[in-house]
């Protein structure tokens, strides 16, 4: 609504001007000014507000009294020095003698913590940013997480401090690449690809399974999932998922511990159009699905 508004504004500005004649009284015109003041209701900032305390913030055409004090935002229609000073007598009765310079040191004072904390924000990001693209490769390549804090992040600080000195590698030491946080990551890549994933299905409906089994490196059986969708005008074939399975890898037991995944990613079997299983456990999963 704030457009429109606006927009209002602009044009009861620009129809003024034709309306005013050298025929209209000093009283007309005033009065038209009055009516164009009522209609766009916005109180302005005045730089002697801050000798009581205030400054503003937000839209320059409607701005918010803001106390440098306490931080209160004020409505636009309490700027007025009456209003701005009642709030400095009431809230801070101490300061009320103070003299404009000590109000102009808390503003500037506080638009650099707020400049700070933005430039820090920011910082913050790039190196939570960095610190996937780590995991991300680590992923991809199959090494182990303790690569990142024992071999890429010496790396890189050798070669920043050399090529662009000893300030660069100090932010590059800021990226966190413990084993943990890089697992924390790849975990938290891996639920986002889940996620997305399992949503395209439910949009396509209808899918199709090709389960296997294989065993990991401690010898316990696991089944591994593809599926294939359509995801718009493309077919997509995707890595579904990887469950670990019971010593006795039935059918049932297939059945059961695919049917508990796509329950939890809220998918039907009735959508699921064709399965092309384990061939050992072919006969005990057809005769369930």
């Amino acid at each position: 609504m704030d457009k429109f508004l606006k927009r209002k504004e602009l044009d009861s500005e620009q129809n003024l001007e034709p309306d005013e004649s050298p025929s209209m009284s000093g009283g007309q015109k005033k009065a038209k000014m009055v009516s164009a003041s009522k209609f766009s209701g916005a109180r302005q900032y005045s730089e002697s507000y801050i000798s009581v305390g205030f400054t503003f913030t937000g839209d320059a055409n409607k701005p918010t009294p803001l106390c440098v004090v306490c931080g209160e935002k004020l409505a636009n229609s309490a700027m007025v020095p009456s209003k701005l000073k009642r709030h400095l007598q009431t809230k801070h009765p101490s300061l009320q003698n103070k003299n404009a310079d000590y109000f102009v040191r808390l503003r500037d004072n506080t638009e650099k913590q707020a400049t700070f904390m933005r430039k820090t924000t920011k910082v913050n990001e790039r190196v939570l940013k960095a610190s996937y693209q780590v995991a991300e490769l680590i992923a991809k390549s199959k090494k182990s997480h303790t690569v990142a804090e024992t071999l890429i992040l010496p790396a890189c600080k050798a070669i920043v401090e050399e090529m662009l000195g000893p300030e660069a590698a100090k932010e590059i030491a800021k990226v966190p690449l413990s084993d943990n946080t890089i697992s924390r990551r790849i975990n938290d890549m891996s639920a986002d690809i889940e996620s997305v994933v399992l949503e395209k299905i439910r949009i396509s409906e209808k899918f199709a399974l090709q389960l296997d089994e294989s065993t990991d490196i401690s010898g316990h059986a696991q089944l591994l999932a593809n599926v294939r969708f359509v995801d718009g005008d493309a077919i997509r074939e995707n890595f579904f998922f990887c469950k670990a399975l019971p010593e006795k890898t039935t059918g049932e037991e297939i059945f059961r511990v695919t049917s508990e995944y796509l329950e939890k990613g809220g998918l039907k079997w009735e959508n699921c159009t064709s399965v092309c299983p384990v061939v050992v456990a072919w006969q005990g999963l057809g005769s369930c699905v």
